[in-house]
């Protein structure tokens, strides 16, 4: 078949046509960096958050879409890697999934020098910096606790994380405790019954009112904190 000059305009024109009805990529991307920074922000005020969206499969063509919801994928965090939902709300729908990698950077707690194993901490062992948050912000103290000795020993600048310290015991078997869980914009927060002591740092079985039983992590204020 010979193709006439019009018929090769009216196949260009209708193949860019196309091209331009797909969603825009990379636009998503930011959106999607920006999305999850707002909710790290918000859920972290004193911490300041770098964000990292990976690529789209530049094969996919998908309608242009113009309502996107964000959403986190079971079992992600605000902090280090993780995969972003991303769905259209308009017809006929759809919906893809970003790996992103999300660096938190806040106050926090590093040691002055090296320290080894056991050591009773003082002020002057500390200095307050800002750190790179390798979990969640709430396990870096940001105050030394009174009577903190180290449980492992540290390198000079190194961040401290509370479970790290050995602390006299926050919360008592059978004591009511708060329990927190935060997410991407959300927290979350109830009451339970501790099943077991815990220092700040130390993990702690909690009852909670519909019977299931949780584990956290003890903070110095005795909130337990569920990952």
């Amino acid at each position: 078949m010979r193709l006439t000059l019009s018929t090769i305009v009216l196949l260009c024109c209708a193949y860019a046509s196309a091209a331009a009805r797909t969603h825009d990529f990379e636009q998503l991307r930011m959106q999607a960096a920006r999305w999850l920074e707002q909710q790290a922000l918000h859920g972290f005020p004193e911490a300041r958050a770098s964000i990292t969206v990976g690529p789209v499969d530049a094969r996919l063509r998908l309608p242009v879409c113009h309502d996107v919801g964000f959403f986190l994928t079971a079992n992600a965090t605000l902090w280090g890697r993780g995969s972003l939902g991303a769905r259209c709300a308009d017809e006929p729908g759809w919906a893809l999934y970003l790996a992103y990698e999300a660096r938190l950077r806040g106050p926090g707690l590093v040691a002055v020098r090296p320290l080894p194993a056991r050591t009773p901490l003082s002020a002057a062992d500390v200095q307050m910096r800002e750190v790179d948050y390798a979990q969640s912000p709430h396990l870096y103290p940001r105050e030394l606790p009174a009577g903190a000795v180290l449980k492992r020993a540290l390198a000079a600048d190194q961040a401290i994380q509370v479970e790290w310290l050995m602390l006299p015991n926050v919360i008592r078997a059978g004591q009511r405790v708060k329990v927190r869980a935060s997410g991407a914009g959300f927290v979350i927060a109830q009451e339970g019954v501790a099943q077991n002591a815990a220092a700040p740092g130390d993990r702690v079985r909690v009852r909670v009112p519909s019977g299931r039983i949780v584990q956290g992590i003890a903070d110095g204020d005795g909130v337990v904190e569920v990952r």
